[in-house]
């Protein structure tokens, strides 16, 4: 337990830390048992407010010897915290490359699951100061724009969970001090010496660039000041697709051309990911490949081209948009009663009854028209890679966001701000139904 004296020593006051919990019912707290989340779990317990219910998560991931004993280790020091803990586990066969990709993907999936049953509404990472700077060193490598070199930031979405870093301007120093002044034994993950992974090559490079005046902290404030640049740009973006842009029930995005023709290149390339991102259901593109797009439908020219599993027709007066089977397919699945999934990462589908879900492969013109009594406004294609819901009986309900039929709810995501905001993520209970690769 920490004392007062040990947080005033590392400057640290819990009751900041945590003030944009107040008023959270049940929160997790991620606790690998390394030092960092080990000065989360230290500081959360410290805090003397009206505190929400808090569960500790802990992931044995299988990958070393150890991590059973560790987790017991985080399960038997968050008991004598006065917090509860449950101990996940990641089973079966792991993959014999992108580990830890594969393990992080793991660890928020089981977690998630775990919060779904507790009613967890935010889940507490240990995420810091060093963390914040190998990060924005490794998106300035890779070439990213401002949204990315804004680094990690304090609330966000991570597969699905609402994630909230209340440590992103403490150092690691600080926080293994208070872990120590705590007489805690904090666990060691090798991997994190592992210079095979890129992040920890920029963790050995930062004493030197810390020498030539890039310390983790100039790192930390410069990421601060690009998410406020990157907050004024999405408020921008938000407010162009809102008056120059347009998404159909069946998922096509229109964009006016002129109005894109005129617009700020920041704000064009914003477009065009946004548009891309809600066509195809993905959410990471390559930056140059963006960019390239947006040049071309800004010079003006009529062309069509394909990108992420859309189809862009850059015509006359309007930008056309609109999902194809591409590489990743469409996906197929079964609907239960009460069930909701999240088709090809664009659709949100709610049943009421059984059915069935899966692209409007063989409609065309003229059987849309006369199931949605309405003439079909854009390209074939374009319908095709739709959902089709039918119930058990194989009647059509709905194509896309139209409903023609009764017991099922199809709703899209929304263009404006949705990736990685908690605000506009798929309904609580929606499980992902991905493209097959």
């Amino acid at each position: 337990m920490l004392t007062p004296a040990d947080m005033a020593l590392c400057g640290l006051d819990p009751e900041t830390l945590f003030a944009p919990l107040a008023g959270r019912k049940t929160i997790g707290l991620a606790v690998s048992g390394g030092a960092d989340s080990l000065a989360l779990m230290l500081l959360y317990a410290a805090w003397s407010g009206t505190k929400p219910r808090a569960i500790v998560y802990t992931v044995d991931h299988g990958l070393r010897p150890e991590a059973q004993a560790e987790a017991a280790m985080v399960a038997r020091e968050a008991g004598k915290l006065g917090l509860s803990c449950r101990a996940l586990a990641w089973t079966g066969d792991k993959p014999s490359t992108g580990r830890q990709s594969a393990a992080r993907k793991a660890r928020y999936g089981l977690i998630a699951q775990a919060m779904d049953a507790d009613g967890a509404e935010i889940l507490l990472t240990a995420h810091h100061l060093r963390d914040q700077a190998e990060t924005v060193l490794m998106r300035l490598a890779h070439g990213s724009g401002v949204s990315g070199l804004g680094g990690i930031r304090t609330f966000s979405c991570v597969e699905g969970i609402c994630v909230f870093r209340p440590l992103l301007g403490v150092s690691p120093e600080t926080l293994a001090t208070l872990v120590a002044r705590a007489g805690l034994s904090p666990a060691f993950d090798p991997s994190n010496a592992d210079r095979n992974y890129e992040r920890t090559r920029w963790r050995d490079a930062l004493p030197g660039l810390a020498d030539l005046g890039l310390a983790p902290d100039r790192l930390g404030k410069a990421a601060e000041r690009l998410q406020r640049i990157d907050a004024l740009a999405i408020r921008a973006t938000d407010g162009f697709i809102a008056g120059h842009a347009a998404r159909d029930p069946l998922g096509i995005v229109r964009i006016e051309r002129e109005a894109f023709e005129t617009a700020d290149p920041e704000i064009r390339v914003r477009v065009i990911e946004r548009a891309l991102a809600g066509v195809s259901g993905v959410q990471s593109f390559f930056l140059s490949r963006i960019e390239a797009l947006a040049e071309r439908i800004a010079a003006g020219t009529r062309f069509t081209a394909t990108l992420a599993g859309t189809r862009i027709l850059a015509e006359a007066n309007t930008i056309v948009i609109h999902r194809e089977a591409g590489r990743r397919g469409l996906p197929t699945a079964s609907l239960a009663p009460g069930q909701s999934l999240v088709w090809d990462g664009r659709f949100v589908v709610t049943a009421a009854i059984a059915g069935t879900i899966g692209p409007a492969t063989g409609l065309g013109r003229e059987a849309f028209g006369a199931l949605a009594g309405r003439t079909l406004a854009g390209p074939v294609a374009g319908l095709r890679a739709a959902p089709l819901v039918r119930d058990a009986h194989g009647e059509i309900a709905a194509i896309g966001g139209i409903e023609v039929g009764e017991g099922f709810s199809v709703e899209q995501i929304p263009l404006t701000s949705w990736a990685g905001n908690c605000g506009n993520r798929p309904p609580d209970g929606a499980v992902a139904l991905v493209s097959p690769e």
